[in-house]
């Protein structure tokens, strides 16, 4: 009898629980508990200054010029950050360490400083100020990357790595869906630049409180830790040859560039577009953020399990092929209701890749190798992003934002014709082992 009621507590457990646990021991579903709080918290954050900043930046005075310069100078800065990371994981075996020293702390100190220029400076200086401490939260979150992707391998199990995703992206937009409206009343009603100013300190302690999530995870011995001459010049050299010798990977790595760089032509300018093109305002921003937050909601949760059911490559392709429209569409865009359709169409269209990306990237990355291999990776698309935005910002200040829309979409469609080939020729093939309990946390 107390087996069937501990049983029952279980399943009732399980039913409340709005991510898969299945097959996963206690120190796991701690840590994705802990993941889970942590990116609602960050989300929240997120929501009081991300869709807001290219708004604030011409606030401060900048050119629309300037935003795509400042996007490339982001990216410049973020570029060796992740090998830095992975070299920094190989030589300690610790991953949460890096994570709260960079994301979780020096990103959000940046954001507390971000909120003091108008105090200090104004003008180009307060312009420049504010780039400068935007890159150095690009190279904070960057150095982070290897080792969190790293530590989510390690505590979300291949087999419900796309359901747990899908659910947690959900969240995440339902946490934004509710926030970014306050944050554009709160700018509103503060007024001018001071309005900025508040939602930039309430990201900064909100991101504090998502820091505080993320140290409550458990960390598992990492696997890389067991294989110290990985940290040592010769091991480097060694990583190098193996990432080199390794067709496939460096195929997907050429494959993102190529689409990570047609998406960077128009990223930079689609508020610009709509603050100066369009002449929407901050709380119409808002709302439409808003409005393309719920369509995620809606997606994530039912991509999920399509990327566990039909595998990563396979999703990934998927919104590959409906992206490309994206930008064209935004050229007939003319109203708040045009761009809420052409952004629900968009995050539709996104939501298998961005679900499918991690799982897709892991499971292509050996698990001893796994945070170099990461850190290849994001380097190689961190080149993409600095490359991206320098044409675009030349191509908006001669022919304005329809050509760089254009650009932006053949671009994707030459990336996503690539990934085509390389999942056809078998290049993105699953491997036949599974690691369905990671190193350390045996249930």
């Amino acid at each position: 009898m107390s087996l069937s009621l501990r049983q029952l507590w279980r399943r009732g457990k399980q039913m409340a629980t709005f991510y898969p646990t299945d097959g996963t021991s206690e120190l796991q579903r701690r840590g994705m508990l802990m993941m889970w709080w942590d990116g609602i918290t960050a989300s929240i954050s997120g929501a009081f200054y991300a869709d807001f900043l290219v708004i604030y930046m011409l606030a401060l005075g900048a050119s629309a010029a300037s935003i795509g310069v400042r996007t490339s100078i982001n990216s410049a800065a973020a570029l060796a950050a992740p090998l830095l990371g992975a070299w920094l994981v190989e030589r300690t075996g610790r991953r949460k360490r890096w994570v709260l020293l960079g994301g979780g702390g020096l990103a959000r100190i940046m954001l507390l400083g971000m909120a003091a220029i108008p105090f200090l400076l104004s003008g180009n200086a307060a312009v420049a100020t504010f780039v400068a401490l935007a890159a150095i939260q690009a190279f904070a979150n960057t150095v982070s990357m290897p080792a969190a992707n790293s530590l989510l391998a390690d505590v979300v199990p291949v087999a419900i790595r796309g359901r747990y995703l899908g659910a947690h992206m959900m969240a995440l937009n339902l946490a934004r869906m509710a926030c970014v409206p306050v944050a554009g009343w709160l700018i509103k009603e503060v007024g001018g630049v001071p309005g900025y100013q508040v939602a930039w300190f309430v990201a900064a302690l909100t991101g504090f409180v998502a820091t505080g999530f993320y140290a409550a995870i458990p960390e598992p011995e990492s696997v890389e830790g067991r294989h110290a001459s990985g940290a040592t010049p010769a091991g480097l050299a060694e990583g190098w040859r193996l990432f080199l010798a390794d067709r496939r990977f460096v195929l997907f790595c050429a494959t993102n560039f190529f689409w990570n760089f047609g998406v960077q032509l128009a990223g930079p300018f689609f508020t610009v577009h709509m603050v100066s093109d369009l002449g929407f305002g901050v709380d119409t921003v808002a709302v439409l953020a808003t409005v393309a937050t719920a369509v995620n909601v809606v997606a994530y949760r039912t991509v999920g399990g399509l990327v566990d059911r039909k595998g990563p490559a396979i999703m990934t392709a998927i919104s590959m092929f409906l992206v490309p429209l994206m930008p064209i569409l935004w050229i007939l865009a003319r109203t708040p209701l045009h761009v809420a359709l052409v952004q629900s169409y968009g995050n539709l269209a996104w939501a298998g890749f961005r679900v499918a990306a991690t799982p897709l990237l892991l499971m292509l990355t050996p698990p001893e190798h796994r945070s170099r291999y990461v850190a290849i990776f994001n380097t190689i698309n961190g080149l993409a992003t600095v490359l991206g935005p320098l044409p675009a910002s030349w191509i908006y200040a001669q022919w304005g934002f329809t050509a760089v829309a254009a650009a932006s979409g053949v671009g994707r469609m030459l990336g996503g014709i690539l990934f085509f080939w390389l999942l056809k020729s078998g290049g993105l093939e699953e491997p036949s082992e599974t690691e369905q309990v990671a190193p350390g946390m045996a249930a």
